[in-house]
């Protein structure tokens, strides 16, 4: 049986990265048991008190973070019970994408729907959702109120929807969509459909008006303050393969579709398919490049700048809180299902013409390097010349970084 309780014992297995966060400096156990005696004092019978949540910017979006260690370690536990007891596990984006490139070879015609859910988080009606969690009556009565107590802090500062940044807000969001996609599977023509966060894929056997008739009466019924973002969604049918290639970008990839060939070991046809980074993907890793020799000139910490481009060009672990979960992260683990090496071939190019260019400001920090020290040999310039996105990737290159020496790096984008 789940023990929903708050104790100390519980709080240390998920309080690493708080404890990271706001007292580094203290030593973990005594950082613990401080929190677990303020949490005691603010629990009162009618349920733990939150602080009002900070406001900042999430990946782009207005975000919320927490004001103290012991609103974070409370919520973080109410997230750890509410996920195990309502079942809700992550979608496994290698997964998806590898069902969807074996599926995009089967030369029978489809129609394949990609969607994306327009302010996910912020459009879910929170109430609806916080009141199924409290009357299914499968979390403790403890826990119950600390639900209860989060919703009307957020109510309090107007916060509407499900705020981006707070682990509760992700497993919330899978409760609430999941009748959608119980529905949708179950439709006979939908033969595969994968959900990513608010990212869609369905294939479908009948055209496309009935399965835009479907997905959005299916989410009308199920979820009626949510919406489609039409500048973000888009069908693509698998008919018209013949005449020219097709694209399908999903979860940083591109799916590339092309006229079908014969397999005549197995008396099949098949349609030929090549994985790509996503595009978007590539500018963006651009970009941070550009960016790290910006940030050089400001804080002219060469070490830092080297990280950031072994970070960009390699992988590094991520460590989570439950169970010291041990995660990989990269130019490699972020794309392992790519089939074409072009782009990193692309990637290494545009790396040596930056490093050699006379524009500004990239320049400026190259004759820092350059110039250090009056350093005949150049030593610090040829370890920035040795940075290869594509030995990075064919090698699965580890990088060490510790986790407040990788928010350093980050930092900067």
């Amino acid at each position: 049986m789940l023990d929903q309780s708050i104790t100390e014992r519980n709080l240390k297995l998920l309080g690493t990265s708080t404890w990271k966060k706001f007292k580094p400096g203290v030593e973990y156990d005594q950082f613990i048991f401080n929190s677990y005696k303020k949490i005691e004092i603010a629990n009162t019978k009618n349920g733990y008190t939150f602080s009002p949540f900070k406001k900042h910017i999430y990946k782009g979006k207005v975000g919320f973070d927490f004001s103290t260690a012991e609103d974070e370690l409370v919520l973080k536990k109410l997230n750890d019970s509410v996920r195990r007891l309502f079942k809700v596990n992550p979608s496994d984006r290698h997964a998806i994408i590898k069902q969807t490139i074996a599926l995009s070879e089967d030369a029978q015609p489809i129609t394949i729907a990609r969607l994306d859910i327009e302010s996910f988080y912020e459009k879910i009606d929170r109430n609806h959702i916080v009141e199924y969690v409290i009357r299914e009556w499968l979390l403790s009565h403890q826990n119950r109120l600390i639900l209860r107590n989060w919703d009307n802090q957020l109510t309090k500062q107007g916060i509407s929807g499900l705020p981006r940044g707070m682990s509760l807000s992700a497993t919330l969001s899978e409760i609430r969509i999941r009748q959608f996609d119980r529905e949708v599977r179950k439709n006979e023509k939908v033969y595969y459909y994968a959900r990513y966060v608010d990212d869609i894929i369905v294939f479908y056997t009948g055209n496309k008006s009935a399965l835009v008739h479907l997905l959005d009466e299916t989410l009308k019924d199920t979820a009626s303050e949510l919406s489609f973002n039409s500048s973000k969604s888009s069908y693509t049918s698998l008919d018209d393969n013949e005449r020219k290639k097709l694209e399908i970008d999903y979860l940083g990839y591109k799916i590339e579709l092309s006229k079908k060939s014969h397999d005549s070991s197995k008396g099949i046809q098949k349609r030929n398919v090549e994985v790509f980074i996503s595009d978007k993907k590539i500018i963006k890793i651009k970009k941070r490049v550009r960016t790290a020799f910006s940030a050089y000139i400001r804080d002219r910490r060469f070490n830092l700048l080297l990280s950031r481009l072994k970070f960009l060009s390699g992988n590094q672990y991520i460590i989570g809180d439950i169970d010291r979960t041990k995660l990989k992260s990269g130019i490699y683990y972020n794309y392992p299902l790519i089939t074409n090496l072009s782009q990193l071939d692309e990637l290494d190019k545009f790396y040596k013409k930056l490093i050699k260019t006379k524009k500004q400001p990239v320049s400026n920090a190259l004759t820092m390097i350059r110039n250090f020290q009056g350093n005949p040999d150049n030593v610090r310039f040829k370890k920035i010349d040795s940075i290869s996105f594509k030995f990075g990737y064919t090698n699965r290159l580890m990088n060490s970084f510790s986790s407040d020496f990788s928010k350093k790096i980050r930092k900067c984008w």
